[in-house]
C-alpha cells in the first residue's frame, strides 16, 4: 500500500484558510469545521503527517573511495 499523499488535503485546507471558509472539499469529501482554529489545527496535523512521511522515504547514498593508486 503506497504512502498517502497529503498534498491535496493541505492545498484544500490552505485555500479555505486563505478565503475564510470553514467548509473544505477534497477528494469527494466535504468537511465543515467549527472554527478557523479547528481548520488550522487540521492543517497543522496534515503538514506534520506529510513531513513524517517524507522523512521515512529511503535515501540514496553513493560512496566513492580513492585509493591513490
Amino acid at each position: 500500500m503506497p504512502a498517502p499523499d497529503y498534498a491535496v488535503e493541505i492545498a484544500a485546507l490552505e485555500a479555505a484558510a486563505g478565503s475564510g471558509e470553514l467548509t473544505v472539499e477534497s477528494e469527494g469529501d466535504r468537511v465543515t469545521y467549527r472554527s478557523t482554529s479547528d481548520l488550522l489545527k487540521m492543517l497543522d496535523y496534515f503538514r506534520t503527517k506529510a513531513s513524517a512521511a517524507a522523512s521515512r522515504q529511503p535515501s540514496v547514498v553513493t560512496l566513492a573511495v580513492y585509493d591513490g593508486g
